[in-house]
């Protein structure tokens, strides 16, 4: 009785190393395929491969929502907020010079709305827009950066210095990639077809939660509108439905009003008429309505009148565009 008792613990122990080693290989191999990502699958070559005009340098790396932090530590809740799902990364050095060089990040966002919020709330102000890449693609350069939207990916390219022959290269691998990423019509972002005329082109922003520092306003879309030759911040948001659409615009003026903004007498009778409100926030002035199933609004404008201006376009436009989905 006591042979067979020790010789079932012995099975017992050697199975249980035998699953342990098992457990420990599989991680092993998991890490090392997270390490040593097959960039080519994005059209990027892997590292003894070279990409046009440049090189890969060093192995390729994949960063999850638990890591993000170590690679843009400071950024990373605002993509995990965004839907992140994953990130991988790569190196390149120019062929003719290895002083010149960039890092490639290419960030699963999970949906192009997704994408096109991080990449529309990081757009610089000194940005030249790329108008090349394709239907429902997104992208500008800035400096030593080219950063990109591409379906549900967000790319960067970030140079190692400002070089003109570092940003034509990129340049031709943002074009490689938006041919391998090449955005369908399920990735078009029809709501950035429901601002008025007008608006200025690359402008346009999306904030899928806390917009403008008000949690009760999310998935809102805000565009630079012209009048007069100064530029007025439009934006709005659709709701489920127009009794929605009311409550969120009057918590978001009771916020404004909760946080130090005074009432303003409004001057349009336009409106007047859709319930609107104007309130002076610190010296800029804020409007907010509800217009059908959408709540729109200014944001932050310099001059009352030119936003209130701003104010009957969009609404006006939102009427239509309430009529033309059937809201």
């Amino acid at each position: 009785m006591h042979l067979y008792s020790g010789r079932a613990r012995t099975i017992e122990s050697v199975v249980g190393v035998l699953i342990l080693l098992i457990m420990i290989a599989t991680a092993v191999g998991i890490y090392i395929i997270s390490r040593d990502y097959n960039m080519a699958r994005f059209g990027v070559s892997s590292p003894q491969e070279s990409q046009g005009d440049f090189t890969s340098v060093g192995k390729a790396e994949t960063y999850n929502n638990d890591n993000l932090y170590e690679k843009i530590d400071g950024k990373a809740p605002m993509y995990q907020e965004a839907g992140f799902v994953k990130l991988d990364t790569q190196r390149f050095a120019a062929k003719s010079n290895s002083e010149l060089g960039f890092e490639l990040y290419i960030y699963d966002m999970n949906n192009a709305k997704n994408a096109f919020s991080v990449y529309s709330r990081q757009k610089r102000t000194d940005a030249t827009d790329l108008n090349d890449l394709g239907t429902s693609a997104f992208g500008y350069v800035a400096g030593n950066a080219i950063c990109i939207s591409l379906g549900k990916n967000y790319i960067e390219m970030i140079g190692s210095a400002e070089s003109n022959e570092l940003v034509d290269g990129m340049k031709g691998i943002a074009k490689d990639l938006s041919a391998k990423f090449k955005p369908t019509d399920k990735d078009k972002i029809v709501e950035l077809g429901y601002f008025p005329e007008g608006t200025v082109a690359g402008s346009w922003k999306l904030q899928i939660d806390n917009a403008f520092g008000f949690d009760g306003l999310t998935d809102a879309y805000s565009a630079t509108y012209k009048i007069g030759g100064k530029g007025v911040s439009i934006f709005f948001s659709k709701r489920k439905n127009a009794d929605e659409a009311k409550t969120v615009a009057k918590n978001y003026y009771d916020f404004l009003i909760t946080n130090g903004g005074k009432v303003v007498t409004v001057d349009s009778e336009i409106l007047k008429s859709a319930g609107g409100s104007v309130v002076d926030f610190y010296g800029a002035f804020e409007i907010v309505f509800p217009a059908g199933v959408f709540v729109g609004g200014v944001h932050e404008a310099d001059n009352k009148q030119a936003a209130e201006k701003g104010a009957e376009v969009l609404i006006d436009q939102l009427k239509k565009v309430t009529g033309e989905i059937g809201g």
